[in-house]
């Protein structure tokens, strides 16, 4: 077990304290958690990308508000609810035995309020494209191969599951030619 954290791991942790903190006030306490002096351009960075949903999945559950005095960044009080270990874990993209957000969201359903679903196909694009490129499926001249679509679909049957369901309406017309 490591017992030296990461910069991002104490900001979290100055994010579990329970209290909205802006950018100077988080860097206080991981520089004190530190030992040593954090620059504030140091947490800013961090910040940026924790509270960015499309770059880290603890992004959905860190609030950004705009005051008078700059920006305030608090964790939403359900994940509260979730042990450090995992909520440093939703900082991550990979790894072995990591808690995921879907695992979140199943251990505390009250989280799926604050995740807002994919909405434009541009986003579902993204993702087969993203896909595509980290599994070295698509071949030079940028064809899909079967394996690729297959993990594509796979990629979006899961998330249908996790925004929970698609309703589907089909309207089934049939003519009967010969008859009569």
């Amino acid at each position: 077990m490591k017992s030296k954290k990461t910069n991002s791991e104490m900001i979290i942790d100055a994010l579990r304290d329970g209290h909205p903190l802006r950018s100077p006030d988080i860097t206080e306490k991981v520089s004190v958690a530190a030992g040593k002096e954090v620059k504030i351009q140091d947490v800013a960075s961090i910040l940026a990308k924790l509270s960015n949903s499309d770059k880290c999945d603890l992004g959905y559950l860190i609030t950004k508000k705009k005051t008078d005095r700059g920006y305030v960044y608090s964790l939403v009080k359900e994940a509260f609810n979730l042990t450090p270990n995992q909520t440093y874990d939703l900082t991550r993209k990979t790894g072995k035995d990591r808690f995921t957000l879907e695992e979140a969201v199943k251990k505390l359903p009250s989280l799926k309020k604050h995740i807002k679903p994919i909405r434009t196909s541009l986003a579902a694009r993204k993702i087969g494209r993203s896909i595509v490129k980290s599994s070295g499926y698509a071949s030079k001249g940028g064809q899909v191969t079967d394996d690729a679509f297959r993990d594509i679909v796979a990629g979006f049957l899961k998330e249908i599951a996790f925004q929970g369901g698609l309703n589907v309406n089909v309207n089934l017309t049939v003519n009967f030619k010969g008859l009569g």
